[in-house]
Formats: C-alpha cells, structure tokens, sequence
C-alpha cells in the first residue's frame, strides 16, 4: 500500500509498505480522505512540533474512512461502516480519564498518525460512526472543528455573549460555529488573510477584521459601544501578539481560551490587564468528550463542514498540497488528501 512519509524538512515521499493487519481489539480501515492539520505543516516546515524532531515522520491524522477488516473481539462494526478515528484515546482508569479528560491522560495512546496512507489501523474504542446524513469528505473535518469546538465550550455560557475568534484556520472557524450553535449575539474574526475573513462571514461572523487594515480594538468598541467581547478564542499561534490582542478586545469578566500553539513562551503580556479586567484564561487542547456531540449537530446541519475544504487532491499530489499552505500564493484554506478514486 501507499504511505506519505516525511523524511527531512520539506522532503516528502510516496512509499510502499506492506498493509497493516488488525490486531485484538482493532480496525483496519481503509482511508478516503485526510486533511492536513497545522502541526503536519509545522513538521513539514522544520518547526517540529513538542521538540520532535526525528525522522521519518507520518503525517496525518484528520481521517476519515470504510472499515475493511475487523481484528478479534470487535463485534459493535461490520465490514463497510463508515468511520473516523479520534486522535486520542486514554487508558480509561486513571483519574483523567475517570473524569472524562482523556488528552490529559499520562498512558494515552495517538491513535491516527499516518492516516496519509490507503490503510490504517486504529483501536476500536477509538472509533466513531459517520452518520448517514455526513459524507466521508465532512468527517474528515470532524477532528479540527472537534478541537475548536472544546475551545469554545471551555469559554462557558455564551448565549446572548459577544465573541471573537483570532485566527480563521479551520480550528478557529469550529470555534465560530460553535459559538453560533450556542447562541452567541455578535461574533468577530481576526485574521491578516481576505479569502479566510470572507468565508468567515459567510459561515456568519457579524464581521471579519483585517487588523493589518482596520485597528481591532477600535471596530469592537464601536460595535459593543465600548464594553468588549465577553469571550474570546485565540486560535492562531498563542503568541505574545494574539493573546495581548485578546486581552485588548475582551470585556472584564471576560473569558479567553488559548487553543492556538505557539512553539514557544508568552513574553511582554500585560498580567495587571488580567487582574485589573478579571480575566479568565484557560488552555484549551485536543477534544476529549466533543466529538459525538459535534457529529450529532453536523448531521442534523448545524455546522457547514463542506465550506471549510478550499482543495481535495490526490495523494500523489502531497507535494503540492502542503506547498498550497506554506508558500503558494494561491488562497488556501483547509487542504484534504484523497486516497481513493472519483
């Protein structure tokens, strides 16, 4: 079979390895699509994300796919369901997962890096069904919006709120259809690129702001007559600048989640802005206990996943795919691998 393998900074590869058997307790599912997360371009660029810096590298974990072999003991899927796999999964009896924060786990297990590949195997409690109303492309997409989603949850009571979101990748939009989904009266989204603004208002954002063109802090004012956005999700690199931006445009008693990752630490931020405004501000990372929730919204059309893909290319274009989101020229938005034919 095919399997996409990074093996230096920017050097990709095309490889054929041998198809993976299903081992106790596992699913071989044969992928259809695959999109390709910040962190996979971060690899890909030399920013190793977390230090990792080893190679090979296997991109991919935003799957989706049809079961094709089923390993012992696994009697809840049948050959030809359609799934996808969450990222992570714990060990189930620690006191993490206990609680139901399963990322925190110290024994969790990453259940989907490689999904660039025509098969996978993945842990059966891992897997979710597709409702019949998605395709396979819309889960896909489930993982990303499922990270920004937590992010927004994590913020609290939103109905009637004011909200932001700083950073229009397809995290930070999961976050705005949240945050629509939970009732929010005015939603803004920051971001330096026109075509992301743009599909952000049509997804709903009250409005898009270029703060490379328009002073952030002066368009919110103007639009909540001076109070600020009550909760605000910084979804792009967590950064000095995005969080003291969010810092400017939250209300006091505001709230402000911190789900972009930087590679680094925050310096020069305000801490007497926190205190003196009673701020709260949470981190927010991966998406443990969202995901059958967000499958259940989409499949009854709450969230538009669809318009979040700007291109679908075959596998033997991976070159050219993660060239689209670090150097082209060309808008971009989220880009999806296809490993099957039509």
């Amino acid at each position: 079979m095919r399997m996409l393998v990074q093996t230096a900074p920017g050097k990709l590869e095309i490889q054929q390895v041998a198809c993976p058997q299903p081992g106790p307790g596992e699913i071989l599912m044969r992928v259809h699509y695959c999109g390709i997360c910040g962190t996979d371009l971060m690899n890909y660029r030399g920013q190793y994300v977390w230090g990792r810096d080893s190679f090979p590298k296997f991109p991919g974990h935003e799957a989706s796919g049809v079961v094709e072999a089923l390993g012992e003991g696994v009697n809840h899927f049948k050959i030809g369901d359609r799934i996808l796999p969450e990222c992570t999964i714990g060990c189930g009896v620690c006191e993490w997962c206990k609680a139901g924060n399963y990322s925190l786990c110290r024994n969790r297990m990453k259940t989907s890096n490689g999904a660039m590949a025509d098969y996978l195997t993945v842990p059966a409690k891992g897997v979710l069904k597709l409702p019949d109303s998605l395709e396979l492309l819309e889960g896909a997409l489930i993982e990303p919006v499922a990270v920004g989603a937590s992010a927004a949850l994590k913020c609290g009571s939103i109905f009637g709120k004011s909200v932001g979101v700083i950073g229009a990748g397809t995290i930070g939009l999961g976050s705005l259809e949240t945050f629509h989904v939970l009732g929010a009266a005015k939603s803004f989204v920051f971001d330096l690129a026109e075509p992301r603004l743009k599909l952000a208002e049509k997804l709903g954002a009250t409005r898009g702001v270029n703060p490379s063109r328009v002073d952030p802090i002066n368009a919110v004012h103007e639009a909540t007559r001076g109070a600020g956005l009550d909760r605000v999700v910084v979804a792009s690199a967590g950064t000095a600048a995005t969080v003291g931006l969010a810092l400017k445009l939250v209300a006091p008693l505001g709230v402000i989640s911190i789900v972009g990752l930087s590679g680094g630490q925050l310096s020069e931020i305000d801490a007497d802005e926190i205190s003196e405004k009673e701020v709260t501000v949470i981190g927010s990372h991966s998406s443990p206990g969202v995901w059958e929730d967000l499958l259940a919204c989409a499949a009854a059309g709450r969230y538009d996943l669809k318009s979040l893909v700007s291109h679908i290319l075959p596998l033997e274009e991976a070159e050219r795919a993660f060239q689209l989101l670090d150097t082209s020229s060309e808008p971009a938005h989220k880009v999806v691998l296809s490993m099957v034919e039509g």
